[in-house]
């Protein structure tokens, strides 16, 4: 194929229309959705039911600005998060058209560790778990720090969304993000398995319960944090 013959010997071409289109989606009105199913959507008219002031949202594997998004809907109704996105060309390209966000330039797990980080010509492939099959062109060593950690400093109320989509990796950030999943309201999370849905069940717990599946995505909603909220109740303040 052309398209990929271009991808793979010429990969300064893709970092032109990621810029391209992020600067695009800049410029135009609001699109009805960014997201690869809708699910921002979806996600946008639950939270519209609540009172998100002094909330973030937090995207890990946060990978383009705009295009196939969870968080971008959100983004330009006025809210901003935490971008964690390991890629610096995405991050960059976060830190340029997302200004408001916090953009954090490192991978999440379930430990605190330096690991190869292997990058895609194709950019939403690239991962820290095996990609002998993600047409990698460069590894890189980058910090991994686990969510709980990560954002233990950054001061705000509760978490609206939780979107978490690295490519082999869901569980363990999971894992590393116990104090975070009890703050966040939604939670949504790609899964590639059956075993990947029950896993990612069993580590959320009881106090979740799913609210939508779309594509490949799992939308759960924390359920005492929504009656807390619903409720008029004392809000969270993520601190350490």
């Amino acid at each position: 194929m052309f398209k990929q013959f271009l991808v793979n010997h010429f990969p300064v071409l893709g970092k032109v229309k990621r810029f391209g289109k992020a600067w695009y989606h800049a410029l135009q009105p609001t699109k009805r959705s960014y997201s690869q199913h809708g699910e921002d959507v979806v996600i946008a008219d639950f939270l519209s039911r609540y009172d998100l002031g002094g909330s973030v949202y937090v995207d890990v594997g946060a990978n383009h600005p705009s295009d196939i998004s969870n968080s971008y809907l959100l983004y330009r109704k006025g809210f901003n998060g935490i971008i964690v996105e390991p890629n610096q060309e995405l991050a960059g390209l976060f830190k340029k058209f997302r200004p408001k966000d916090i953009a954090l330039a490192i991978g999440c797990s379930n430990e605190n560790a330096i690991l190869p980080f292997h990058v895609s010509k194709t950019p939403v492939l690239s991962s820290f778990a095996n990609t002998r099959d993600a047409n990698v062109y460069k590894t890189l060593y980058l910090p991994v720090i686990r969510l709980d950690d990560a954002i233990r400093h950054l001061e705000f109320d509760f978490i609206s969304l939780l979107s978490i989509d690295v490519e082999g990796l869901n569980y363990e950030v999971l894992q590393g993000a116990r104090k975070t999943i009890d703050r966040a309201l939604m939670i949504c999370l790609e899964y590639d398995s059956d075993e990947d849905r029950q896993k990612f069940s069993q580590a959320l717990g009881d106090g979740f319960e799913l609210y939508k599946e779309m594509g490949c995505n799992l939308i759960f909603v924390n359920r005492s944090l929504s009656e807390r909220l619903q409720n008029g109740g004392q809000k969270i303040r993520l601190r350490a």
